[in-house]
């Protein structure tokens, strides 16, 4: 099962404040009309603070409900204001942080088709044989120096895809890109003192 992003998170739980915010509004309406024990106004009105406005302000007009209420005919409107208002400062601040956080720096170029795979001696490549197999990849090349495979990626897949069913596969030490190197490229010693 895929984990949840936080932004799939906040949308669900938006969807659901505003559903039962929508609910509550209707629901209330039937009380009123039936002469039943109603829904306090702070309850309606702190569901819209909890991120229900959108459900409040559907509810209030589908039902016709607390729409002549000043509190709730102009308070509601207002902390939905208030609420995009939040929401776009808050993403437009996330966005700058991303980007001062993470420096632009170039992606070393790679295969868009191969990648390379070492495996456990211990273990052996059986388990990643198989597993070629059954995913449809294929073997370029197996490397007798080291515990290794360069594989090429079956048509319908991506790259991306690829690889990170290889590195759940019993016995894959690592799945890594294919880089490619020029002989034109310039030459860049890794200098280190001691």
């Amino acid at each position: 099962m895929k984990e949840l992003t936080l932004t799939e998170i906040f949308i669900i739980y938006i969807a659901i404040i505003n559903v039962v915010a929508f609910v509550m509004y209707g629901v209330d309406k039937w009380k009123a009309k039936h002469a039943k024990w109603r829904t306090s106004e702070a309850a309606l009105i702190f569901v819209a603070i909890l991120g229900g406005s959108i459900g409040a302000l559907a509810g209030m007009v589908v039902w016709r409900h607390k729409t002549q209420h000043a509190k709730f005919k102009f308070g509601i409107p207002l902390i939905l204001i208030i609420q995009i208002v939040a929401l776009l400062f808050t993403s437009c601040k996330a966005e700058q942080q991303v980007a001062i956080a993470t420096p632009s720096r170039k992606v070393q170029e790679h295969s868009p088709s191969v990648f390379i795979v070492t495996y456990d001696k211990e273990v052996g490549k059986e388990p990643l044989t198989k597993a070629i197999e059954a995913y449809g990849a294929e073997i370029i090349y197996d490397y007798n120096i080291i515990t290794g495979m360069a594989l090429k990626k079956p048509a319908k897949r991506t790259l991306e895809e690829a690889m990170e069913y290889f590195r759940a596969v019993e016995g894959v030490v690592s799945v890594e890109y294919d880089y490619i190197y020029r002989l034109t490229d310039p030459v860049k010693p890794d200098l280190q003192i001691r």
